[in-house]
C-alpha cells in the first residue's frame, strides 16, 4: 500500500530531484505559493515552494523504493524517526491539495478579506474589538486593520489567524 513520505532536497534543487524521481516512476507532490518580489521599482508575482527544500513522495514503503530516493540527484535525505522513514497522513496531503488553485497550482489563502470588510479580533490584548480590514500586510499573513479608538481610528497590524469576519 502506497504512503506519503517527506524528503529533504539540497538547497534550490527541488526541481532537479522532482525531474529525476519522476523519471524513476515516483509520484511527487510539491505545493507552491505566490509572493510579490520588488526589484528596480517593479512588483512581480513569483511562484515559490511552500516548503523550500522539501518534497512529498508517494511510494510503497520498501527498501528498493527508499534506495531509489536516497541515491537520487538533488535529494539530501528521507525524513526519519528512530531510523525509520516517517509516513505522512493522506489527509494532510489532501487538505493541501484542496487549498490549491486548480488553474495555477498555487496554495491560496483560505480566507480572502477584502478592504472594507468588518472583522473581529479573536484573541490577544484587543480581543473582541471590531475593526475594518484595510489590507494584507505581507507574505507572512499579517493584516492591517483600522480600529475605532476614542475620537480617531488606529491602524493595527497583526497576524490573520487572530481575526475573523464579523
Amino acid at each position: 500500500m502506497k504512503q506519503w513520505f517527506v524528503i529533504q532536497t539540497n538547497p534550490k534543487e527541488e526541481h532537479l530531484a522532482t525531474l529525476v524521481l519522476g523519471q524513476n516512476g515516483i509520484t511527487i507532490y510539491q505545493p507552491f505559493m505566490e509572493k510579490y518580489v520588488f526589484h528596480a521599482r517593479k512588483k512581480t508575482l513569483k511562484r515559490y515552494p511552500l516548503f523550500p527544500s522539501y518534497l512529498f513522495v508517494h511510494i510503497t514503503p520498501s527498501e528498493e523504493e527508499f534506495h531509489k530516493i536516497r541515491w537520487c540527484r538533488g535529494v539530501r535525505r528521507i525524513l526519519i524517526d528512530n531510523y525509520q522513514p516517517i509516513p505522512i497522513e493522506d489527509s494532510f496531503i489532501s487538505s493541501l491539495q484542496t487549498l490549491q488553485d486548480q488553474e495555477s497550482g498555487v496554495i491560496k489563502k483560505p480566507v480572502d478579506y477584502m478592504p472594507g470588510d468588518t472583522v473581529r479580533i479573536r484573541s490577544g490584548p484587543l480581543k473582541d474589538l471590531v475593526g475594518i480590514f484595510e489590507a494584507w500586510g505581507s507574505d507572512e499573513g499579517r493584516v492591517k486593520i483600522l480600529i475605532q479608538m476614542v475620537n480617531n481610528r488606529a491602524k493595527v497590524v497583526m497576524h490573520s489567524s487572530l481575526i475573523e469576519k464579523a
